[in-house]
């Protein structure tokens, strides 16, 4: 078995780690540390690049990559600055969610909007008495004339702040019991 990167993932490695040690600057980085600020335009500029969503199917924006190759790009952002690097990492967060599970129409709406630096996805997942177990969510979601009515609260959203759409995990069954407890 080869343990050796592809020349394309050596080319993409290399490409990342300079635009990072190009764009991602002690200043910048600290004043987006220092104000809670997302570097909007660092992101965009990425984007461009296609860093974000590189394993996007190519028909949704992407370039049909795998996993592997969105972590070598990760993983140089954040060897040269981690705050920048995961902020830029993480704009694509819950758009995983519609790629995998999303419909054809989800996934032509918001898959090429993410990966051209148009829309950035949120993920509510965690809940106050019970994290991020899953299994347990009290968040409810109920369709009522034809609209889906939320009912739930959750904390510490992934990009709450600054997304353009939010992937937020209800229960839509009331009876349905949790496979396990752990």
């Amino acid at each position: 078995m080869d343990f050796e990167l592809t020349t394309e993932q050596k080319d993409i490695k290399e490409a990342a780690n300079a635009f990072a040690k190009g764009e991602f600057t002690r200043e910048l980085a600290l004043k987006h540390e220092e104000e809670h600020s997302f570097p909007r335009e660092l992101w965009k500029k990425a984007c461009e690049l296609g860093f974000l969503g590189l394993h996007f199917p190519d028909e949704f924006g992407g370039q049909g990559l795998g996993v592997f190759e969105n972590v070598l790009v990760v993983e140089e952002f954040c060897r040269r600055d981690s705050g920048l690097g995961t902020a830029i990492a993480l704009a694509d967060f819950a758009s995983e969610i519609v790629m995998r599970h999303g419909t054809k129409e989800q996934k032509e709406k918001y898959l090429p909007a993410v990966a051209g630096g148009k829309m950035i996805s949120a993920g509510a997942f965690t809940e106050p008495n019970h994290g991020s177990d899953i299994t347990r969510m009290d968040t409810r979601a109920e369709k009522k004339g034809g609209q889906w009515l939320l009912n739930g609260t959750k904390t510490f959203i992934t990009n709450g702040g600054i997304a353009d759409f939010f992937i937020v995990l209800c229960q839509m069954d009331q009876e349905v019991k949790p496979a396990y407890r752990g």
